[in-house]
């Protein structure tokens, strides 16, 4: 990897650091990292009657039912640079207690930046916890 590219993917893991971090505490810096025209992919979503696509608005909608629906906030965040250095790799967990319920789900996923912004986020994750905490919020 050249010092370009190195400098470009130490930017893209403190950008996927910072975004995490944001995320349901301070939403108005969050939207300010992503575009508006986010593609999302959710490849494991379609076993729990979700969209495994997304994009645009579609797309932020998705987050903004986390944050604002089921109040789910991220932590125990690594993130790893990948070949790519506009791509990075992000675990975390997610933790809410949606109606009461415990959610309390490990992801694992895929970052591309542009610049400072998210541009293509690729999340996969535990569907049975899924089930077992937001089933009644889920589409029949």
């Amino acid at each position: 990897m050249s010092e370009f590219d190195k400098a470009l993917s130490d930017r893209n893991v403190a950008n996927a650091q910072k975004l995490m971090a944001l995320f349901g505490h301070d939403m108005d810096a969050f939207w300010a990292m992503i575009s508006p025209d986010l593609h999302m992919e959710l490849p494991f979503a379609g076993t729990v009657r979700l969209p495994t696509e997304l994009h645009g608005e579609d797309a932020l909608g998705m987050f903004r039912t986390a944050a604002e629906v089921f109040d789910v906030k991220f932590n125990s965040v690594e993130v790893t640079p990948l070949a790519d250095p506009n791509r990075v790799l992000v675990e975390y967990r997610g933790y809410g207690e949606p109606g009461g319920a415990v959610y309390d789900q490990r992801y694992v996923g895929v970052h591309e930046y542009r610049g400072d912004t998210l541009v293509f986020y690729r999340e996969y994750f535990d569907t049975g916890v899924v089930m077992n905490a937001l089933g009644a919020y889920l589409p029949a």
